[in-house]
């Protein structure tokens, strides 16, 4: 119960974030006159927005009665991996965020009330929720490889979103700056990343359970 209670908590905030922050950047946009149907689209260029909306979904499953078991009829957002997998993500949007990005546009008030919960709160509550609310050893090895779908995926679309509107979320998959070549090989390094900071959650999680021998449910 105190698992879905914390997730209910989570989700709420996330999707408040999410809608407030759609909600602002409609705003904005009637006032300059801009199509309000590119919102949305250019609010979800951002993996930060990505990775937000699925922990949203996640936990507000969880919170709903959804468990973690990964049985076929649980889902896609009840996989062990898939719960395991945004752990990585959202930890390295916070990452990326406060290490390299913060004060580079700078916000106040409920915009910058936003930013903190999409890059410093979310980033911190999830992980410890994965942590301490979701049971240990389930995770294999066949984990590895779906967990990397999500951000490459994210690349291929923000990158061809782009090379559309010749506006870059982020200057890696600047194609008309840097070219496709250089570009692919980026993308590959992000999933190299994505790779290595999944491959030690598969070791924390099998360590920390003693399920090294045991049959992990992906």
């Amino acid at each position: 119960m105190r698992a879905r209670r914390l997730a209910g908590f989570i989700a709420s905030v996330a999707i408040a974030a999410i809608v407030t922050q759609l909600g602002l950047n409609l705003a904005r946009a009637a006032e300059q006159g801009k199509p309000l149907w590119m919102v949305p689209i250019d609010l979800y260029g951002y993996f930060t927005i990505w990775s937000n909306t699925l922990v949203a979904i996640i936990t507000a499953r969880y919170a709903l009665g959804g468990d973690s078991g990964g049985s076929d009829e649980n889902g896609l957002f009840g996989r062990p991996w898939l719960l395991a997998a945004t752990v990585v993500y959202i930890v390295v949007v916070g990452l990326i965020y406060n290490l390299l990005l913060a004060g580079s546009n700078p916000q106040t008030g409920l915009r910058k009330l936003i930013d903190l919960t999409f890059h410093t709160l979310i980033p911190i509550a999830y992980p410890l929720w994965w942590l301490t609310q979701v049971p240990r050893g389930r995770l294999g090895w066949n984990a590895l490889a779906p967990a990397l779908v999500f951000p490459v995926a994210y690349s291929f679309v923000a990158m061809g979103k782009g090379a559309i509107t010749s506006k870059y979320a982020y200057f890696f998959i600047d194609v008309g700056k840097y070219g496709v070549g250089v570009v692919l090989l980026n993308i590959g390094g992000l999933a190299l990343l994505y790779a290595t900071l999944m491959a030690m959650v598969i070791v924390f999680d099998r360590r920390v359970s003693g399920s090294a021998a045991m049959d992990p449910i992906v």
